[in-house]
């Protein structure tokens, strides 16, 4: 046997296992002065292949420059060589584990390289097409596990050339190494990539739903349960246009304009904007803290955007707008600055947002909650039951009779959420039902007392925003008359 051209071989291979491990399996560190293996599942096998790769490479430096016949001297060296990290190797993956964790290690790292992105048909175009990410990350997958096996293959021949004594120190489930099966040995690029779209699909974290908490820089999926459809939702028909128009506009691709919506508590800015988001069908929902819209709001943002085959509404609820750092709002959204297109920020809260932030986005103000507002829900609601006519008295007396639960304190509150736990006591209660009937047509009509309505309101607008401020709201708010 030709020694010399083994080796010849061997570093070939070498240096093309190499080239792909560096891009698949390495970034720098954080000042940029070394390579490190990346986080992931197989990190310790990884880490034990690029000590391999040195070993190898300083062996074969010495091999080529040997004036006597070409052989791993080192091998007797009390120094760790390369049959020590081979060994490593077995221990850490026996031969049984050995093609399926390489398999593992690389579907890992296509997903990290490409962001864990679904293969569109026009993504599964782009694989064949080496000047792609996806195109350019498939090949070097391929070229490493070729490589791999053809360095295993030229190392097992090297040791045990004529001449060169049997290692002994060399476990022996090395030898029963191969990677013959692997699937980016046996399969086209198209099949490696609709296995990545399978894999993707069965560990990405929001196949798993449609809602996530954003805890600690993880999505943590949560269900729901007592957000109501859409449709259950009455009255409020300005904010339930904007929310619908907003959401789909998204869903569609059309605009991502950031959304700031403000009004006071008990309104069901909370409840709607959830029940909104997560109407139109391909949109996923993440509730992020107040804290991660400060400092964690640029990792939040990296954590999306690769993930572009999604639809993310990141809704921040309850923010205090005056306690707020705005930097980082201001520094990635908006502006000069814009979110990547399939993210949607959505911000609400008791206050009203500063104008450099509002005029970052869309603003809607829900508007108080007062006798004209009753009755419009108590509208909705029996039209939305199959009430072609609901006379203007009865709505009277149904809204008076909720405000007299109010003043019996039956409720905390006078607000939709309130006016909804009581319709649907209302409607459990046939004999209510029957009483309000025969009130409404009755010679005195009772009306629900504005007055209630509006001494809430100013507890409320006082608490948020003090005395200075109240005439102003009133203005505003109440449309004084």
């Amino acid at each position: 046997m030709n020694e010399s051209s083994e080796i010849r071989k061997l570093e070939d291979a070498l240096t093309k296992a190499e080239t792909s491990f560096h891009v698949l399996f390495e970034k720098m560190n954080g000042d940029g002065s070394a390579r490190t293996v990346c986080e992931g599942t197989h990190r310790a096998l990884l880490a034990m292949f690029r000590i391999l790769f040195g070993k190898l490479r300083g062996e074969l430096a010495l091999l080529g420059t040997a004036t006597i016949s070409p052989r791993l001297e080192s091998v007797s060296s009390e120094i760790p060589d390369s049959v020590d990290a081979w060994n490593e190797i077995a221990s850490l993956c026996p031969s049984a584990e050995f093609r399926r964790s390489v398999d593992d290690a690389l579907f890992e790292a296509l997903m990290r390289i490409n962001h864990a992105s679904r293969f569109s048909p026009e993504m599964l175009k782009a694989v064949e097409d080496a000047d792609t990410v996806i195109g350019a990350s498939v090949r070097h997958a391929v070229n490493f596990a070729q490589a791999l096996e053809r360095v295993l293959a030229l190392y097992l021949l090297l040791i045990h050339a004529e001449g060169v004594p049997e290692l002994s120190r060399l476990n022996p489930e090395v030898k029963k190494f191969s990677l013959s099966s692997s699937l980016f040995l046996r399969s086209t690029r198209k099949g490696i990539a609709m296995e990545l779209d399978a894999r993707f699909v069965k560990h990405d974290i929001f196949s798993s739903g449609r809602t996530f908490r954003y805890v600690r820089g993880d999505f943590q999926p949560v269900a729901l349960k007592s957000i109501r459809a859409p449709e259950e939702f009455y009255g409020y028909k300005e904010a339930k246009r904007v929310l619908s128009e907003h959401f789909g506009a998204f869903a569609a691709g059309r605009y991502n304009l950031p959304l700031l919506i403000s009004g006071l508590p008990g309104l069901g800015k909370t409840q709607m904007t959830i029940a909104y988001a997560l109407k139109p069908p391909d949109t996923t929902l993440v509730l992020a803290g107040p804290g991660d819209l400060q400092e964690g709001l640029e990792e939040l943002i990296a954590k999306l955007t690769p993930r572009r085959s999604g639809k993310f509404i990141v809704f921040f609820d309850d923010i205090d707008t005056r306690a707020v750092n705005w930097y980082y709002f201001r520094t990635h959204i908006g502006g000069s600055f814009s979110l990547p297109p399939h993210i949607l920020v959505v911000l609400a809260s008791n206050y009203s947002f500063p104008p450099n932030i509002s005029s970052r986005g869309r603003v809607f103000n829900f508007p108080l909650f007062d006798e004209i507002r009753c009755q419009e829900m108590i509208e909705d609601l029996f039209l939305s039951r199959g009430m072609k006519h609901v006379t203007p008295d009865l709505l009277s007396v149904i809204a008076a009779d909720y405000v007299e639960a109010f003043g019996q304190k039956e409720f905390d509150e006078l607000s939709p959420r309130t006016l909804a736990r009581y319709l649907e006591l209302y409607l459990d209660n046939p004999a209510k039902r029957r009483r309000m009937l025969e009130l409404s047509r009755g010679e005195v009509i009772t009306k629900p007392d504005s007055q209630v309505f509006y001494e809430m309101n100013m507890k409320l607008l006082r608490a948020l925003y003090g005395e200075e401020a109240i005439d102003e709201v009133r203005k505003k708010e109440l449309d004084i008359r």
